[in-house]
């Protein structure tokens, strides 16, 4: 029983739907989880900024960040194992802190995540409409990615795992040949691991580096929202968790590492002008151009991958709440797949009536819809990671459930100032996830909004005596 039942309102009535259940394996998982992700585009977009900002030490950078995931996932994945549960991160609060808290970090979880793909949208839009030659068309390309990926996200989660499977191989296969290309080109210095140097890793840009790090393995945190659909949840999730972290963490730090060595350790700091081009240029120097203008439509792909993996995740999000009755019930409801339909209407339409406001506003993709947006999913992801290293060790304080010190209490904590560290470089290094007017730090004042607001709908549905159940799908 949960721990946190009481005085959560004398309503029990059943959850309006429920997710068809023993669908998705270990690969299916980790490829919609992965595509959220969107490796190959992080490659591409991402890299190189953090190479303009800490040149050959980026690889280490990257395997910085994935250790500081990893060691989150440690407590993440040992508390998985004691629920099933597609709320994700207010499952975890509501276990440890209750429903007024849970309710809470939910609005907040539910805003990040909107912003996020939504300043996704508008500079994938933007870039894929240049790669094509119609940039002065990128208000119909950013449209169309929507649609096709409303119109997918209806089909049921086992078609948008087979696509996503399909579009991580060639991704992956991809990444192989460009990277095996250049481990036999070599470079000027040689296989050289100077770059792990700490002495050029820990230099001026190491924070800054470090959280825009921390920005490209976003995604990896949701696992847990497949876990109704999951075979044999108890083991599949964790699984999953490993592999789609392993999996980033060796890309980006293989991935990063070998584009030094073709470069070279002094030529990885790249100046800011090369930044759009550096990446195809790589690839276009170890294979030649062919290769490179066929990358170029792949991260086209990927930008899809990118959507379809996410759409699924914040679908998975918001059924959960509306199941539990943080949001309208009705989007609670399955379809006879255990499709939630209604749910992933609701969030194309909403991710199109916000991303249409910037768009035919006026709002440059770049330097306004995804330079606000991107900001403020930042710094709501990370509080929201924050949260959950804490109830790690409030859940396991309380229930025993395990006793293993490192699990339960070491590692969360260690994650948890860790994450802490990176919110506060956030904080103070705003501007350097591109919102720099100061009316993007304004959008900031929406995440404890959200939380008050969750706060209240909490309050009024227990005062009420209305349902507020995130455990029906707990096991253990």
């Amino acid at each position: 029983m949960d721990p946190m039942a009481a005085g959560t309102g004398t309503d029990a009535s059943p959850p309006v739907g429920k997710l068809g259940q023993g669908k998705l394996g270990v690969p299916s998982i980790s490829a919609l989880v992965v595509s959220a992700v969107a490796p190959i585009s992080v490659l591409a977009a991402a890299v190189p900024v953090i190479f303009a900002i800490q040149g050959a030490g980026t690889p280490a950078i990257f395997v910085i960040a994935g250790v500081l995931y990893a060691i989150f996932a440690v407590g993440y994945v040992a508390m998985s194992r004691h629920m099933v549960n597609a709320g994700g991160f207010v499952a975890y609060i509501d276990r440890a802190f209750g429903k007024k808290a849970a309710t809470a970090m939910a609005y907040v979880t539910v805003l990040f995540y909107f912003a996020a793909i939504i300043s996704f949208y508008a500079i994938s839009g933007a870039v894929a409409a240049d790669i094509l030659g119609i940039f002065d068309q990128y208000k119909i390309i950013t449209f169309a990615f929507l649609i096709l990926v409303a119109i997918v996200g209806l089909t049921g989660v086992q078609l948008n795992a087979r696509v996503l499977l399909i579009l991580l191989a060639v991704e992956a296969v991809t990444i192989i040949v460009l990277d095996v290309a250049l481990a036999i080109q070599g470079g000027p210095d040689g296989f050289t691991f100077a770059g792990f140097d700490p002495g050029i890793v820990f230099g001026a840009g190491f924070g800054i580096a470090l959280l825009l790090a921390m920005v490209c393995f976003s995604g990896l945190e949701a696992t847990v929202v497949f876990s109704e659909e999951a075979k044999n949840p108890r083991r599949t999730i964790p699984r999953a968790v490993y592999l789609s972290l392993a999996v980033v963490i060796v890309v980006y730090a293989v991935s990063a590492w070998l584009m030094t060595v073709q470069v070279g350790i002094q030529a990885a700091s790249i100046a800011p002008e090369q930044i759009g081009s550096f990446f195809f240029d790589v690839a276009y120097a170890a294979l030649g151009e062919g290769f490179a203008t066929y990358l170029s439509y792949l991260v086209i792909l990927s930008f899809l991958a990118l959507f379809i993996g996410f759409q699924n995740l914040i679908t998975r999000y918001v059924f959960a709440l509306g199941r539990a009755g943080a949001l309208p019930q009705g989007l609670g409801k399955t379809n006879g797949r255990g499709t939630p339909v209604v749910a992933s209407l609701v969030v194309s339409i909403t991710i199109a009536i916000i991303l249409g406001i910037f768009t035919f506003g006026g709002a440059d993709p770049f330097t306004v819809t995804y330079a606000w947006l991107v900001g403020l999913g930042t710094v709501g992801l990370l509080i929201s990671l924050c949260a959950v290293s804490v109830s790690v060790i409030v859940f396991f304080g309380r229930t025993k459930l395990e006793t293993n010190v490192w699990t339960t209490k070491i590692a969360p904590l260690v994650s948890g100032v860790g994450l802490l560290a990176v919110l506060v470089l956030a904080l103070t290094n705003y501007e350097i996830l591109g919102s720099t007017p100061e009316s993007a730090r304004l959008l900031l004042i929406l995440i404890p909004i959200a939380a008050i607001l969750g706060w209240i709908v909490a309050e009024y549905r227990i005062r009420s005596g209305k349902s507020l159940d995130y455990s029906a799908e707990l096991s253990g």
